[in-house]
């Protein structure tokens, strides 16, 4: 007895083989869409987060030493969004990812020369900054306690890079716009308004 007698006719792509590669590539395509947006959407505490950490380490690495303070400042915005509307079990896991970001982000800071970092760069990491603010206002606004773990790394990171810069200018020659941009710059900086520093740096340039 043949097999075609055992189990009958083969009637799952019989008639439309030309459909079969299709199907799979589609089927293919769907399911690598699918984890994708899984990953993505991932939080910190799940088990596909560790995922979509491992692809923030790799971009980073081919990022130059000026691109990373605000890649890293643009992750701890991404979780400080997170935690607006987090599952409670994701909570601390996502503090402690924000934390380590701004820990790195405060790291990469500290090794990057602003007097000679592309502007560009510069103004992401002002863009990234005052997002910070806003969205620490928006989570403590719901109660959720971040502490000041890495927070304060960050504050004095900006501040030795705000202190270099005003250093840097106030030995150059300047134009009278720029004396009183420069004046402008130390009056913020003695209020610890750092990336309102670093803006008026840009226009100073």
């Amino acid at each position: 007895m043949t097999k075609q007698e055992i189990l009958g006719p083969d009637l799952g792509f019989t008639f439309f083989p030309y459909l079969k590669p299709a199907l799979a590539g589609f089927l293919t395509i769907f399911i690598l869409f699918g984890a994708f947006d899984l990953v993505q959407h991932s939080l910190p505490g799940d088990i596909l987060y560790t995922i979509r950490k491992a692809v923030h380490k790799s971009q980073a690495v081919f990022m130059t030493e000026q691109e990373k303070p605000a890649y890293q400042l643009k992750l701890a915005n991404d979780r400080l969004e997170d935690l607006t509307n987090v599952p409670v079990k994701n909570l601390a896991p996502t503090i402690y990812e924000f934390q380590a970001n701004i820990s790195e982000a405060a790291r990469n800071l500290a090794n990057i020369d602003a007097t000679v970092t592309d502007p560009v760069a510069i103004k992401k990491i002002v863009e990234e900054t005052k997002k910070l603010e806003e969205n620490k206002q928006k989570v403590e606004s719901l109660g959720v306690v971040i502490g000041e773990e890495g927070t304060q790394e960050l504050t004095n990171a900006l501040s030795r890079v705000v202190s270099n810069l005003i250093k840097d200018l106030g030995d150059r020659t300047l134009t009278e716009d720029q004396e009183k941009i420069l004046a402008k710059m130390q009056e913020l900086f003695s209020q610890a308004q750092y990336s309102q520093v670093l803006e008026l740096y840009l226009i100073s340039q």
